[in-house]
């Protein structure tokens, strides 16, 4: 169900009210809502603002005094705002999505075996491990793994496991009993089915509770999240303002997403939208994952003249609160240090997501071991590395692991990836994880294999890891950095939800699943209507929307990679025909400002 249609706002206070009243509306309907909530548009203050509402009138909304609102966000962060926005008032349960269903499904062990017996995810690992009947399965540091005395889950295993604990009506009972209502922030990161689940075991089921959503699945940049929710029970109330934005910016994201308009506020000044395009550039430019994409260091030079000799150099010289988003792979690689990587892998995703068994162990339990030792948290070493607390009774059994792990770190600093692997073959105080065992048994079988004069040409798994053996270890640390946390906004497009005065946001090829140029050309009225089916169609709209919506004041967009002239008509009908720009270069390929 949806909420009527209503012309957009003159400004954005009268939309957000208009969006607040819908709301209320709808809590007090005991109706299931979605509160869709564009870049700027202040979701935040709405859900507080319906949190307040219900601790006003906590007799109608949670009649006995033991019940609770549940607030679950995506993050740390955003679960103490909340916290600090209603006062700390203990009828407000905020916590993480993962914290919540993990205090839901951890007391139902047996349910939970049986669950991970059904799942494909475990289907390995189960069956190096015949015997774990009565084992008791945690989640602390987020790491799979089946050991002697335990099993311990990763964060994607909650959720799944979640699921198919809401397919029980005792269970989905003993939730409503404590939470009449549940709020899920940022609903659009909600891991996959999960939304799903929830709404089709509560439905409108008058005695389920009411659940309300907030967020918006254009800002859903995150694997395995479900972005759009739709259902029967859900009204969807669209939030037509933008607080964050100056005019010229705030019109341009309107004209990428016109279904929903956004009003700026009444004292917004003018402010910026500029697209600078590298089309004239005269070099042969880039390959593989990287074509159309001009060279790494006419990249460099372009974002050099524009931070110095554009026509937008002056308000970039005078920002007090510039921030340079990179969306572009082999970049923001040579920036975070890990400049080796992209080029073993046939796919990013190989290596970005974890999905190489190598990359996994060394990113998720070889890493945080040695941070462990270094840090002396030796029983979290322990149990990182799988196994019970060894004994140490004697001084050798200390020095014996002490040495090896001076030895690890020592290798990891200066040797390569391959040096690391050997000395974690080398040693027997734990034991290496079997798929990674296997790889590197498998590499030195075929390699024994090959004639004098033979190349390893297959299997590519195995032509990867040899590569990967010759990488700078130091690239694995640089790559963990990347994965868990950063200010660099493709490091896990970590400033979404952030703002700032002036942004460049630097656009270009690498990610195998993001092709931006293809993406912007599919919006002119000529174009064939199913590129905006191909795959990498929503991940390019949506990751670009979040980077071109964090500016306030002033936006400029640097195309490296060539665009269409599609591409071009939609950019300039988008930012204004003046405002799109064509870099020049000389016959070197330097941007001409820069090399007079």
């Amino acid at each position: 169900m949806t909420a009527p249609a209503s012309p957009v706002a003159d400004d954005a206070e009268q939309a957000s009210e208009e969006a607040l009243a819908a709301l209320f509306a709808a809590l007090d309907g005991r109706r299931n809502f979605k509160l869709e909530a564009g870049a700027g548009a202040g979701k935040t203050y709405s859900l507080v603002q319906a949190l307040r509402r219900i601790l006003k009138s906590k007799s109608v909304y949670l009649p006995r005094s033991d019940q609770r609102v549940a607030c679950l966000t995506y993050t740390k962060v955003a679960r103490d705002e909340i916290k600090a926005r209603t006062d700390e008032d203990p009828a407000v349960f905020a916590d993480t999505l993962h914290g919540f269903l993990w205090e839901m499904i951890s007391p139902y062990q047996k349910a939970l075996s049986a669950a991970l017996h059904a799942s494909e995810s475990w289907k390995d690992r189960l069956a190096e491990h015949p015997e774990v009947s009565g084992l008791a399965i945690e989640y602390d540091l987020g790491i799979r793994g089946v050991h002697d005395d335990r099993i311990t889950l990763h964060h994607n295993d909650i959720p799944e496991l979640a699921i198919q604990l809401f397919g029980n009506e005792k269970f989905r009972s003993l939730i409503t009993d404590r939470f009449p209502v549940i709020f899920i922030d940022e609903y659009q990161d909600t891991p996959s089915g999960l939304a799903e689940a929830v709404l089709s075991g509560y439905g409108a089921d008058p005695k389920g509770p009411v659940v309300g959503f907030f967020g918006d699945h254009w800002q859903q940049i995150y694997d395995r999240t479900c972005g759009s929710i739709v259902h029967s029970s859900l009204t969807s109330i669209p939030k037509n303002a933008n607080f964050r934005s100056d005019r010229s910016v705030v019109s341009f994201l309107n004209k990428l997403r016109p279904e929903l308009p956004q009003a700026p506020r009444a004292d917004a000044g003018e402010g910026t939208a500029t697209v600078y395009h590298s089309n004239s550039w005269p070099g042969v430019r880039q390959g593989r994952n990287w074509k159309g994409q001009i060279s790494q260091e006419a990249t460099q030079a372009c974002l050099e003249w524009l931070q110095h000799a554009s026509p937008s150099s002056t308000w970039i010289r005078d920002s007090g609160d510039l921030k340079i988003l990179m969306l572009t792979h082999a970049t923001i690689a040579n920036e975070l240090g890990y400049p080796s990587l992209p080029g073993v892998f046939g796919s990013n995703d190989a290596f970005a997501n974890k999905e190489d068994p190598v990359i996994e162990y060394l990113v998720d339990i070889v890493e945080p071991a040695i941070q462990a030792f270094s840090e002396h948290k030796y029983g979290e070493l322990f149990r990182l590395l799988g196994s019970k607390k060894p004994t140490l009774n004697a001084p050798k059994d200390k020095h014996r692991w002490s040495d090896y792990f001076d030895s690890l770190i020592s290798t990891s600093r200066a040797g390569t990836i391959g040096n690391v692997l050997d000395l974690l073959n080398s040693q027997s105080l734990f034991s290496l994880p079997t798929r990674v065992a296997k790889r590197e048994r498998e590499l030195k079988e075929a390699l024994l294999a090959l004639g004098p004069a033979e190349e390893l040409g297959e299997p590519r798994k195995l032509v990867e890891h040899r590569a990967l053996r010759s990488v700078p270890y130091a690239e694995v640390r640089a790559l963990r950095s990347y994965l868990e946390d950063s200010t660099v906004f493709s490091t896990k497009h970590s400033v979404k939800g952030a703002e700032f005065d002036d942004v460049i946001v630097l656009v270009g090829r690498g990610w195998t699943k993001y092709d931006f140029a293809k993406m912007i050309a599919a919006h002119a009225p000529q174009s064939n209507p199913e590129l905006r089916q191909a795959g990498s169609f929503q991940h390019s709209r949506n990751l670009f929307y979040v980077s071109a919506s964090r500016a306030k004041h002033n936006l400029a967009l640097l195309f490296v990679q060539e665009l269409s002239d599609d591409a071009i008509s939609v950019l300039e009908d988008w930012a204004g025909q003046e405002n799109v720009i064509s870099i020049e270069f000389d016959e070197a390929g330097a941007p001409r400002s820069l090399s007079a």
